[in-house]
């Protein structure tokens, strides 16, 4: 994969910076072409994943910094990094709650990791110098219907690097 284009932003553990990173998303995606769809699936993937890290990845009070790199590459693909330097956590290992019969069984959390795998053509995560590195990856052009691809097709592996 050859890259075109690269772009950084750094943000801090605090949610009012959800809405900055999701202006930042939307204007890099439009420097770049990319499908609305993919710009709307793009951006849903981000808030879930950098609001838990917000909520959920430090033990303390303090300040921290959330590095996001979006990266398009020649084969039309579009490469969404999030980094952070929270506990460890694979969030595509974690177990996923249960589908539910009826809305009053549903119980809260587990859905937006769901909601990535579901979302993302590519889901990877790894621990690297105490940062937690999640990737995400989103296809800009047509691929086959989820019938045509195999369980074992790489645009559809949600696993470790």
């Amino acid at each position: 994969m050859q890259l075109i284009d690269s772009f950084e932003l750094q943000i801090i553990n605090d949610l009012m910076e959800l809405r900055s990173m999701s202006e930042w998303l939307k204007k890099m995606c439009g420097n770049l072409a990319v499908p609305e769809s993919v710009v709307k699936d793009l951006d849903l993937c981000a808030n879930e994943a950098v609001a838990n890290i917000i909520l959920y990845a430090y033990g303390d009070h303090e300040q921290h910094q959330i590095q996001i790199s979006l990266e398009r590459m020649k084969d039309q693909e579009l490469s969404l990094t999030i980094q952070d330097d929270g506990n460890p956590f694979d969030p595509f290992k974690a177990i996923l709650p249960e589908s539910y019969d009826k809305i009053g069984n549903i119980q809260i959390g587990g859905m937006g990791i769901q909601l990535m795998r579901s979302l993302a053509n590519e889901c990877k995560y790894c621990r690297l110098n105490g940062k937690n590195i999640i990737s995400l990856g989103f296809q800009l052009c047509q691929i086959p219907s989820t019938s045509d691809q195999s369980e074992n097709s790489p645009l559809l592996n949600c696993s470790n690097y």
